[in-house]
């Protein structure tokens, strides 16, 4: 098999690729983490770049729109005199050394860590004691270990926990017997229920747990003392797995394909590298990491397990594990204490996950009086109605529409992107994330300009866009235009289409259906309901008026509306705080009712009734 060169130029560096990878294959082997929303199929065009002309064999790209002709980075390699091609990475093939120009700057990416504030009781799963191991006197046999489990058992006050044994541990073994010989005995343990994870000399080491918030787009990350309870830091960063398809069904059948090893080891390498950066935050050693807690949504709590999704997407569409899964961290090659352990919080249904339990864990649902909607609004929405004596939860397929994809200038929220748009005078005014030229337009962005439009009459009630001063057409469909290709960043025009608009009403139709019908499964109106909590960060960014206006969340509910901020990263990090709340996770999983909308044959005519904008 032949390989060529091809050299990355933006980012300076040149790899080794065998003829017949694509470029996104490539930049997936230089770990660049490309934008590949549609997964690779070439569908979406946001993987474009730009390669040397003079290359022989580079295949033109089919189908370009005029934006995609016209792209140009204005970098100075492009001044040269050079022609370039621009190419979607994804269809274009290495046959001969490559010159590649990386189009995509969203490097400066707005997620959110934080969520809802709730206070509990520190009291961790996770104990820390100091004890003193006695020394064996002649005559007697007991063995280290069983001296070190009864020194820890002394320390207990309840009786159940006075009784419990230990499951031994053969890698401990040296460390008591030098800790009784140098330090008298005296030690600090660390343990979890009946694992004594280590026993180390008493110098005022920390001990740290982690909390991660795995979702589609972003992960959040959380580090923790468990003595204190006090949170030192927060990092976040782009799921890697973006790069294999925007939403879950994408990388599920990519894992169906060609196995789960890929997605699993590129998600896993990420929390090692953000748990470095937690503790270079927080000026800590990873080595005093002894319990780290992942919750997400059931594809990627399957993937980062390293679990097959193949049952998430065939029917009847069930998780392959539900239950609390508690493991050694080694497994995952964390870099954490060798004898850390990991826990994923239960999921509830195939697709209602561990993050859809740790926002009900944060929120406080089982306890809640007030019926209460929970929306955790993502490729994925996840929907629960209840309150402390019933809840129902279900999943609706809302699409990636929300984070960028499937939206013909749609890109995350990062720098220039368009978050807010108001209506001034009769002109549309934008807020752009960094105050500068707009790229593009984020979720919060999109929801807000089709509220304006629809309050203009730009856009009639079954989202039909009409005519007016700012709507020309673009590949013969109409489109409103935000900037030109002289106002924009990257010298291509920022517009919403025809297209877009339609997305939107498939993934606000289907959110709204799911809250009707969950109503309904109840035996309430939407009007009973008494508070909304919203979640994740396109929720905690949106404004709940433009939400209710284009009839994402029925309007009736507008003055109801609460944001709770990244409430999933909340809940990972309460099962680490109390053993409690850790109990809790696993009861609410088991007790909250799934509703299977696709199995409803009503799902489809409220669907189809809720694809139109409310009348106002």
């Amino acid at each position: 098999m032949n390989t060529y060169k091809v050299e990355f130029v933006r980012e300076n560096l040149t790899i080794l690729a065998e003829e017949g990878i694509t470029i996104l294959q490539a930049q997936r082997m230089a770990q660049l983490s490309p934008d590949a929303p549609c997964g690779g199929s070439g569908k979406c065009g946001k993987c474009l770049v730009k390669v040397r002309e003079d290359v022989e064999k580079v295949p033109e790209m089919k189908g370009k729109s005029p934006a995609e002709e016209t792209a140009d980075t204005g970098d100075e390699e492009l001044q040269e005199g050079i022609s370039w091609r621009t190419v979607k990475a994804c269809q274009t093939e290495v046959h001969s050394d490559l010159k590649v120009l990386t189009l995509s700057r969203e490097n400066s990416h707005k997620i959110l860590v934080k969520g809802t504030k709730r206070q509990v009781e520190l009291k961790p799963s996770l104990k820390v004691m100091d004890i003193t191991i006695p020394r064996c006197s002649m005559g007697e046999s007991t063995s280290d270990w069983e001296r070190l489990c009864g020194a820890v058992r002394e320390t207990y006050q309840d009786q159940e926990r006075k009784s419990v044994k230990f499951r031994p541990s053969i890698s401990l073994l040296p460390k008591i017997a030098s800790l009784v010989k140098k330090e008298e005995g005296r030690a600090q343990v660390i343990v979890r229920g009946r694992h004594i994870l280590d026993v180390r000399k008493r110098e005022g080491r920390p001990v740290l747990m982690a909390a991660f918030d795995i979702g589609t787009t972003s992960v959040a990350g959380y580090l923790l003392d468990a003595v204190t309870g006090q949170q030192l830091c927060a990092v976040s960063a782009l799921n890697p797995q973006t790069e294999y398809g925007a939403d879950v069904i994408m990388r599920a059948n990519y894992a169906l394909e060609r196995g789960v090893q890929e997605l699993s080891m590129s998600v896993r390498v990420l929390i090692k590298n953000m748990l470095q950066d937690l503790c270079r935050k927080a000026d800590k050693d990873t080595e005093d990491i002894y319990q780290v807690s992942v919750v997400g949504n059931t594809c990627m709590h399957h993937l980062f397990l390293g679990i097959s999704p193949e049952s998430l997407v065939l029917a009847p569409y069930n998780p392959a594990i539900s239950q609390t899964v508690v493991l050694p961290a080694a497994e995952f090659r964390l870099g954490v204490n060798p004898r850390a352990e990991l826990a994923a919080l239960p999921v509830i249904a195939g697709f209602v996950g561990a993050d859809t339990v740790g926002c009900m864990l944060a929120v406080n649902m089982e306890q809640e009086e007030k019926m209460t909607l929970m929306i955790d609004i993502g490729t994925n929405g996840e929907i629960v109605l209840g309150n402390k004596y019933r809840s129902i939860a279900c999943s609706t397929a809302a699409g990636p529409a929300f984070e960028g994809a499937k939206i013909a200038c749609g890109m995350r929220g990062a720098e220039g992107a368009v978050e807010h748009v108001s209506m001034e005078g009769g002109r549309i005014k934008c807020d752009v994330i960094g105050g500068g030229r707009a790229a593009g337009i984020c979720g919060s962005g999109l929801i807000d300009l089709i509220a304006r439009l629809l309050e203009a009459e730009i856009i009639d009630d079954s989202g039909k866009l009409m005519e007016s001063p700012a709507t020309r057409e673009v590949e013969g469909k109409p489109a409103y235009f935000l900037y030109d290709e002289n106002e924009s960043r990257d010298g291509k025009p920022v517009y919403l289409s025809q297209k877009d608009i339609r997305e939107v009403q498939l993934a606000k139709g289907a959110i709204a259906a799911g809250i009707y019908l969950l109503a309904e499964k109840m035996g309430i109106t939407v009007e009973d309901i008494e508070q909304v909590y919203i979640a994740g960060a396109f929720g905690n960014y949106m404004d709940p008026g433009s939400a209710c206006r284009i009839g994402l969340i029925p309007p009736g509910l507008r003055n109801r509306i609460v944001p709770v901020g990244n409430a999933a990263g909340e809940g990972a990090k309460l099962a680490l705080l109390n053993e409690d709340e850790f109990e809790r996770a696993e009861r609410m999983a088991a007790n909250t009712e799934f509703l299977e909308l696709a199995s409803m044959p009503e799902f489809q005519d409220q669907f189809v009734d809720e694809l139109t904008f409310p009348e106002v």
